[in-house]
């Protein structure tokens, strides 16, 4: 097929050659608008917690010393937090699967966003990490975060008093590092999109509408 033959089909589908790229400029756009936030996050939602553990009966031996963390880390304890925490809270402001997910899913979910530091003697950081593509709403997180908290050392002090009765967590200090907020304007993401998508759109059919006489010729 000759440069003028080629160009001589562009011209005759000329007009479903620009109906397609307006359609591809309509899907891209108009996706990318219904499904670009209003508001996106540049680094993530951190709290932290460093909290020391009164034991009044503790044995002065290092090789013996009480694994508190690994209290706070059971399954046990993440499923008391839990009965106690989703009466109160709404976990689909944090997680936007939470009511699709089975009790283990949950605690695997709160293992991934709670992690600890051990500074030893009876010392430890709680820190809650949610990443910025997962915060779905900064305002609830930011009201709620330091009393949902409150409800999992509590629970671990519930737990770990069962094992040792005169233990009791306390609350040393608390920190907050907010992600920076990015206003998104979605108009004019849509329009780059749309324009991306109108180019894409044209290229595609000139070359379905050259290509396929083309390779029609080849096969005879």
């Amino acid at each position: 097929m000759s440069i003028s033959e080629a160009k001589q089909i562009v011209l005759e589908k000329f007009k479903y050659i620009c109906i397609v790229g307006f359609l591809c400029a309509i899907i891209a756009g108009g996706g990318k608008y219904c499904f670009t936030p209003l508001v996106s996050y540049d680094g993530s939602f951190i709290y932290t917690r460093l909290i020391h553990i009164n034991d009044n009966k503790k044995v002065s031996n290092p090789y013996i010393e009480f694994n508190y963390q690994g209290v706070l880390n059971t399954d046990g304890n993440y499923v008391a937090f839990l009965k106690t925490a989703e009466s109160s809270y709404n976990f689909s402001k944090i997680n936007s699967s939470w009511q699709r997910l089975n009790q283990q899913d949950k605690i695997k979910w709160l293992r991934r966003m709670i992690s600890f530091n051990n500074f030893r003697n009876d010392t430890y950081e709680v820190i809650f990490n949610l990443p910025a593509n997962s915060i779905l709403d900064l305002p609830y997180l930011k009201k709620n975060i330091s009393s949902l908290m409150d409800v999992f050392v509590s629970q671990g002090n519930q737990l770990i008093g069962k094992i040792k009765p005169d233990t009791d967590i306390e609350t040393v200090s608390e920190t907050l590092l907010l992600p920076r907020e990015i206003v998104n304007n979605k108009k004019a993401i849509a329009f780059k999109y749309s324009a991306y998508g109108f180019i894409a759109g044209i290229f595609l059919s000139m070359a379905a509408f050259v290509g396929i006489p083309f390779f029609k010729r080849i096969q005879e």
